[in-house]
Parts: structure tokens; sequence; C-alpha cells
């Protein structure tokens, strides 16, 4: 014992110095030696544990003392001398290992070492010193994961040791590491709870931010990076983040500046800018606010996320608009979206810079805007005007509106122009511009204002022709724009124009065009006078106006005639004109349809005057003269309506017939076919009529009212015509065209089958169908449907009885007797049916009719063929037979005839009812054979 005591103290006082100078590095002695680590596009100055300080090179005989110290392990009875060898020798294996003499073995001795002595001496002083080293050892081991185990323990069990904040540290940058961020997060977390006193608590502030952003928890790790912020930027630091971030002191550049980045990633994943104003609204803002706009702006566009970028400052300018930055911001978002290439975006925030910053804006108060601002909104004035005309000019010309407010638009911001800048150089360029964009954005007048100005307000402006022109045409455009009651004074105004043109520029080729519209316009105006003044100016212009020219001044002179009535007068004007002008030439049609509204006008005066015949002479001239004229067809038309009028129905088909050969498409058309179709009536062609009225009936552009008319005249003039083909179509059509129209279509069958009585099947198709037109008509049926459906029955009845009658009754007997007796029945029922609809006539021939279908049958009985082996007696007997089943079918006829006979007594009489009086004379002579008896009869009916 004593030996081993003498032992340890020896070594303990060789290795005092040794142990001083090669203490072990902990976290905290090199933190301030740390590296870079990338992560993604940020690089992170973090400690980290993977690099530890070396100790010195370890003298030789340390490995002399480790053995021992390991003796002395051994030998020692009592636990704290044995408890402090074991861990010096732990710590010097551990050193060694430090100072890059790993061994594994030894190391595994150290860790064997240092755990025997935290399960035997749980007591001992410096068992967090222990539990520290271990760790040590353990990393060294390659077991990082116990390692991290190892200094959580520590920081549990001895949280007031000073080694706690170094381990705890040492757990968390491990455990962060390996990526296991939500379990480094609290530990970080215990670090910072020792205050800022620490030397640990600024890079596990630093680290923690990083755990919540690895974490996405954005909102939480916002408050920790703008922490370090508030902590590293000094007072009164720039606005522009790399000018803040070089005034922070050197040590602190590169965790400020990443700060900064992160800060601005949480808002970006958050929402961006919007997240700041969120951010700021619920905690205040920062002082260094404007740094978190511009460096979250400048992070979307480094990773080209334009719009973002652009949100950035957009949501600075939101919270704070009169901030003298705000332009400054402006600016930037314009800056993102040209560097996004998004023009439409740009143009839009370059109108808002504009509105926002143009002299007297609310933004300046009292304020003159600055000349910076100025020369920026000068600049995006020049980019928003001929962007907007320019699209304007591209947009698709059948989106009208949306080519006029674009070209409004660009005539907005040059007119904005035209009022801040008005010593801009450009100005007469500007101006022109400015008309141009009102012109095509339809403010025609501002247009021709604009024009005038920048003709005549800019001397020496080479543009000054092109401008007073434009003027001109816009004055002409406008006079078709305006209501009628100002166009008068829209076309002097075009005039005063025109004529300044001219005498400003008379070398211009334009002058004699522009006079010759003026007098078009004087014209127009009805100052008739004036026109022919100015027309004679163009005649007498030296040198000659063009050929062209001419002419058309001519026509001025030919339309004065015309507009003062004097129509044979127009009428040679115009005939000399046309003469004059080729059939090539753009304006012949024109005189041409002069020419025939010169003839047409007499027409017209004859008519107006009574004289229909001279009326009709004039507008057949309209076609002679000027056979092409598109006024020949209303000619020509009124021509034949005259015809109409004066009853001449042959000079009225003949004309009508013409018209609709020349004229297949006129709207005229339907008109010309109904005074055909009168036409023909009265001159009682029905057949042509009826093809006419067919026409009309297929119309679309007729009234239904109108069509369903035509198809019925069509159907009935056939009818009349005795065109049997064609009047059955034509009924058959009506049918199936006015189903709804159910009195003529119960006519309409009644003429089928009439028309098909030849033809069995046909003729019962349409019996039927009248019948069934009448079942189905719901509310719409009526006593005349009902009617000729109970006549139809009967005719049906009849047929079915005339069908009966057919079949004889042959041997052997008991096959055509069934085919008799069903066909008899099928009368019967047939017949009761038309009985059924309640009409005195129809019941009485329908119960007539019965009785005879029933006696009909007991005759046939009678008749019927006997067996050709019966003789004698036997066939006797089988006529005696034939007689007992033949007397019920006559008794049945006379209960038919009697109950028609008893309708006597109701008051109705008839030819049926006296038929089955006759009946019954045959049928039962005894009680209505003679006449007395019959009238006997009738009384007692009564």
């Amino acid at each position: 014992m004593r030996r081993a005591l003498l032992l340890l103290l020896s070594l303990l006082a060789a290795l005092q110095v040794q142990a001083a100078e090669d203490a072990p590095s902990t976290v905290g002695s090199i933190t301030k030696n740390n590296g870079l680590e990338k992560d993604r596009y940020i690089y992170i100055r973090t400690p980290s544990i993977m690099r530890i300080t070396k100790s010195k090179t370890v003298k030789g005989d340390v490995q002399a003392a480790i053995e021992n110290y390991d003796k002395a392990a051994e030998l020692s009875p009592d636990p704290l001398i044995r408890a402090e060898s074991l861990r010096r020798g732990a710590d010097l294996r551990v050193q060694l290992a430090d100072a890059g003499d790993l061994d594994a073995a030894e190391m595994r001795k150290a860790i064997a070492a240092y755990q025997r002595i935290l399960a035997d001496y749980p007591g001992y002083g410096e068992n967090d010193r222990v539990l520290y080293q271990l760790a040590r050892a353990q990393q060294f081991d390659g077991q990082g994961d116990v390692a991290i185990d190892t200094l959580r323990t520590l920081g549990r069990r001895y949280p007031d040791s000073p080694r706690m904040g170094d381990a705890v540290f040492r757990a968390a940058e491990l455990l962060y590491a390996r990526g296991r961020y939500d379990e480094a997060e609290p530990e970080y977390r215990t670090v910072l709870k020792q205050g800022a006193g620490t030397p640990y608590f600024e890079p596990a502030q630093y680290k923690y931010g990083w755990t919540l952003y690895k974490q996405a928890k954005y909102p939480e790790a916002i408050p920790v990076f703008l922490a370090i912020l508030d902590r590293t930027l000094p007072p009164g630091a720039p606005d522009d983040p790399a000018q803040a971030l070089a005034a922070v002191p050197q040590n602190k550049g590169e965790m400020s500046g990443d700060a900064l980045r992160v800060a601005s990633l949480s808002f970006a994943a958050l929402g961006g800018g919007k997240a700041i104003n969120d951010y700021n609204a619920r905690q205040g803002e920062p002082r260094f606010s404007v740094l978190l706009y511009r460096a979250l702006g400048q992070q979307m566009l480094d990773r080209q996320r334009y719009n973002d970028a652009a949100g950035a400052y957009t949501a600075f300018i939101d919270t704070h608009p009169a901030h003298a930055l705000a332009p400054q911001f402006q600016t930037r978002v314009i800056a993102a979206y040209r560097k996004g290439d998004f023009p439409e975006q740009l143009v839009r925030e370059e109108g808002r810079y504009v509105d926002a910053y143009a002299p007297g804006a609310p933004y300046w108060g009292t304020r003159k805007p600055s000349p910076e601002v100025m020369t920026a909104l000068r600049d995006n004035l020049g980019e928003l005007a001929p962007w907007y005309h320019a699209k304007a000019q591209k947009d698709p010309p059948a989106d009208a509106a949306a080519r006029r407010a674009d070209f409004i638009a660009a005539a907005g911001w040059y007119k904005k122009i035209l009022t801040i800048y008005p010593q801009d150089p450009k100005l007469p360029e500007i101006n022109l511009l400015y008309a141009d964009a009102l012109y095509d954005g339809g403010q025609t007048r501002e247009a021709a204002e604009q024009y005038q100005k920048a003709a005549y307000n800019y001397p020496g402006n080479p543009k000054a022709p092109e401008a007073a022109y434009a003027a001109v045409q816009a004055w002409q455009r406008l006079g078709k724009e305006v209501p009628a009651q100002e166009r008068p004074a829209v076309l002097h105004q075009s005039v005063d124009a025109s004529v300044k043109y001219a005498d400003t520029f008379p070398a211009s080729a334009q002058a004699a065009p522009v006079l010759t519209r003026a007098a078009e316009d004087l014209y127009e105006s009805k100052d008739l006078d004036q026109a022919i003044v100015l027309s004679n100016r163009v005649l007498a212009a030296s040198p000659p106006a063009a050929p062209e020219l001419r002419s058309q001044t001519l026509g001025v002179l030919a339309d004065a005639k015309f507009a003062q009535g004097k129509y044979a007068e127009s009428e040679a004007a115009y005939t000399q004109l046309m003469a004059l002008t080729p059939a090539t030439d753009a304006n012949h049609k024109v005189i041409v349809e002069q020419l025939a509204a010169s003839i047409y006008k007499q027409g017209d005066a004859a008519r107006s005057a009574g004289d229909l015949r001279t009326a009709a002479r004039f507008f057949q001239r309209v076609g002679q003269v000027v056979p092409d004229a598109s006024i020949r067809p209303n000619a020509d038309y009124d021509a034949a309506s005259a015809f109409v009028a004066v009853q001449d129905w042959n000079a009225a088909e003949a004309a009508l017939e013409s018209f609709r050969a020349r004229n297949p498409q006129s709207p005229l058309l339907a008109d010309a076919d109904k005074k055909l179709a009168l036409a023909y009536q009265k001159d009682n062609k029905p057949g042509p009529a009826a093809e006419v009225y067919a026409r009309l009936a297929q119309r679309p552009g007729e009234s239904e009212d109108n069509r369903r008319e035509a198809a019925w005249l069509s159907a009935t003039l056939y009818d009349q015509a005795q065109q049997g083909q064609s009047a059955q179509a034509a009924y058959q059509s009506y049918i199936k065209a006015y189903p709804q129209s159910l009195d003529r279509g119960i006519d309409a069958r009644q003429r089928m089958a009439a028309m098909t009585a030849g033809d069995s099947v046909r003729h019962a198709y349409w019996l039927h169908d009248i019948i069934g037109a009448d079942s189905t008509a719901g509310s719409a049926r009526s006593e005349r449907s009902k009617l000729a459906a109970a006549q139809a029955q009967l005719e049906l009845g009849r047929i079915d009885a005339a069908g009966a009658h057919g079949l004889a009754l042959n041997a052997p007997l008991a096959a055509s007797l069934a085919k008799r007796k069903q066909a008899t029945e099928n009368a019967i029922a047939t017949l009761n049916s038309a009985a059924g609809y309640g009409y005195a006539d129809i019941t009485t021939a329908a119960t007539y009719e019965i009785g005879a279908v029933y006696r009909d049958f007991g005759q046939a009985l009678l008749d019927s063929e006997r067996p050709a082996k019966l003789k004698g007696d036997e066939l006797e007997q089988y006529n005696l037979l034939l007689e007992e089943q033949a007397d019920p079918f006559e008794q049945k006829a006379i209960e038919a005839h009697r109950a028609n006979l008893q309708r006597f007594g109701q008051g109705v009489w008839n030819d049926w009812i006296q038929k089955s009086a006759t009946q019954l004379a045959e049928l039962a002579p005894a009680q209505y054979g003679k006449t007395e008896q019959r009238e006997d009869a009738y009384e007692a009916l009564r």
C-alpha cells in the first residue's frame, strides 16, 4: 500500500507541469478557430467538434506514467487513489490520441477506465470531468452517438459543473452534424439559458436558429436571427445590406451576413414581403427593417425569383408609403421585372411609379420631387408611352376594345410628358405621337386639336405638313362619328382645316384632294353655292388638277343638281360624267348608281302624281339604261307593284317572274311571291298560285302564321287545280308541319281520305289518322274534330262490315264461320265506337249498320254451303239447326233497329231511323209490317 502511494505521488510531481501544458482542449477553447461549412447556398460559420486543436507532442516518459497509473490503480486499496489513478491513466491515453498518437486498443482501455470510475465510484468528485473525457474518448473511438448520450448525461447530472455548457454545446453540435436537428434544438436552448455570459452563447444562438430553420420552423427561427442582427449591427447602420455588414466587426461579419440571409429565406418561406409586414405588425419593426426588405429582395433576385423579389420591395412600399426610400424601392420593383423579362409587370410598375411620384402626387405634399426622381420619372414615361402604343398596334384587330384602351393609355403617358416636361427637346415629336394615339384610340376630336397644335405651334417642325394633313383626316373622321346634329359644325371645322392646309402648304400634293373633299363637305352641309365655288378653284388650279380629281369635282356638280331635285338634268350630267370615266374606275359604279337614281326619281315623281303606268315605264327604264345598277331590283319590284296596283295581271305576272329570276337572293323575294300569288289567283290560275304559296310556306324568313297560311292555300289551290299528287303532298306536309292546327288538320286528313278512296290501305290509314288526331288533341279538341272522328269511325265500321260480308261461309263451316264471326264482331265494335261519339246522325247511322251486320250474319248462316253428303232428313235437320243458329242474330238485328226507332221518342228522326223502320217491317212484319201498326208503335215510343 505504501509502495503504491509513493509511486503515485512521484508520478504526480513529475507530470504536474506537463499536465498543465498539455491540458486537453475543450470546445470552448477552439470556437474562434472554426472554418466555413457549406450548406447549399449559405456558408455557415459555426463551431464544429469535428475539428479539435491538437496537443503538443507528448514526452517519451508518459507511456511509463500510464503504466505506473495502471499499477497504482491495481495495488491501491484506497478508493480515492484508485479512482484518481484510473482517471489520470485514461486522461493520458486521451491526451496521446489528442496529440495524434491514436491507438484503438489504448482508447478502449481509457473508455473502460472512465466507465469503471463512474460505476464503482459514483461519489468521486471529478465525475463531471470523467464524463467529459469519456465522451471525448468515445468520439475518438468512433462512438459518436454514444458520446452524445454521455455529454447529455453530464448536463443532466451536473448542471452546475463548469463543463456543463461545454458538454451540452458539444452534444448539440454532434446532433446537428448528424442532421438530428429536433434533438439538437433543446440542447442549444439549454446553452442559451445560461445567459450571454457563457462563451458558447453566441455560437449556440446562431446554431439554434439554424436548427429551427432546418426544421422549417421559420416563425421561431426569425426572431433568433433578428436578435443576432440587433446585437451585431452598429447603431445607425446604412440601409444598404453590403454597407451595413461592412460596418460590423470583422469577427462578427460573416455570422451577421448569414443571419440576414437566413432570416430573409425564412421570410421567403412564409410568404416573402408580406411575411415581413405581418411580423412587424405583430412584433414591432426592428431598427434595421429596411435591410430585411432589401436582403429578401436580393436573395430572390439571386435565385431568379423575380416576382418574389418585386413582392419584397412592394411590401416595403405598402407599409411605408411615405418613406423617403419608397421611390427607390419602387425603382427596385421595376428593375426586378426588367431583369426577369416580365414586360407587362414592368410597365405596370412603371405606371405606378409615375402615378405615385409625379409632381403634385400626394406623396410629395409641399415638397418638390428630387432630380433623381424626375430623371427616373422621365425614363419611365419614355418607356410607358411607346410600350402601350406598340402593344395597341399589335393587338388583334378583332379585339377593338383592347386596342382602344391601349391607345388611350399611350396617349395618357404622352400627355404627362408634355405636361411635366414642357421644355423637352422631343416635344414636337411627342405631340405628334400623342395625337396619333388619341386618333387610334377613338378620341378623334382631341386628336384633331393635337394634330393642329403639332402642325402650327412648333416653328421649324419638319413634320408639320404631316400633322396638318392628319388634322384634316381627323376632322373628317369625327364628322362620321358625331351625332347627326353635330356633324355640320364638325364639317365646318374640317373645311377650315382643309383651306388652311391648302393655303399653308400650296405645293403639297394633297392640296387639291383636300380642297375637293372640302367641296364635298360643303355639298353635304347643303352649302351648294360654296361647294361650286370650291370646285371651281380646283378646276382652275394651275398646274391643272389630276384627271381623276377633275372628274370627282364634276361629280360634286352633278350631285348638286341632283340635290336641287332637277333629276332630268342630273341624269344628263351623270350620263356625261359616266362617258368620261372608264368602266374599271372605282367611281364608275357610283356614277352608275347616281344615274340610276336620277331615272328612278323621275319614276317616283310620276308615282307620287298618281300616274302609275308612267311610273312603271321609268322604273323599267332603270334596267334598260343601267342594267347593273344596285337599285334595279327595287326599280323592277316597284314596276311590278305598279302593275299590280292597276290590276294589269299579265304584266304584273311577267314583271314579278322576271324579278324572281334575276334576284333569287333579294330580301324582296318574299313580298314579290306574295304579289305573284295574288296575281295568279286574281287571274284564275290556281296551279301556278299553289306553287308560289308552296315556296312561301318553306321560306324561313316568314312568320309562322304566314307559312301556315301559305301551306294551306298551296294545298287547297292544288286541290282546286285538280293536281291530285301535288295536293296530297301539300296536305301531308301541312299535317306534319302544323300538328297544332287541329281543325285544318282534320280537314286535310278528310281530303286525304277522300282522295285515297281507291286505295283501301291508305284510305283506312287516313281514317284512323283522323280518329287519332282527335283523341290526342287534349284541350284543343273541338266539336268539329269529334264529328270528323265519328264520321271516320263510321266509315271504318262500314268498311269492316263490307269485309265481313265478303267472307262466305263455305264447307267446312267451322273454319269459315270463325273468320266470319271475328270480322263481324270487329265491325260491330267499330260501329259502336262511332255511335259512342254522341252525334245523332252518326249514332243512328251506326245503329242501322249494326242491325244490318247482325241480319247479314244470320242470313250468311242460312246461305252457307251445306255438306255434300247430307241428304233427305239429315239435310232437313241441318237446315233447321241453321235456322235456330241464325235466329238470335236476327233478333239482335231487330233490337238494333228497334233501338234506333226508339230515338223518335227523343225527338230524333232521319233517314237512318226511317231505314231501320223499313228493316223492322221486313224482320217483324207482325209488329211493324202494317202502316197503322207502325203508327201505333211510333206512338208507343213517344
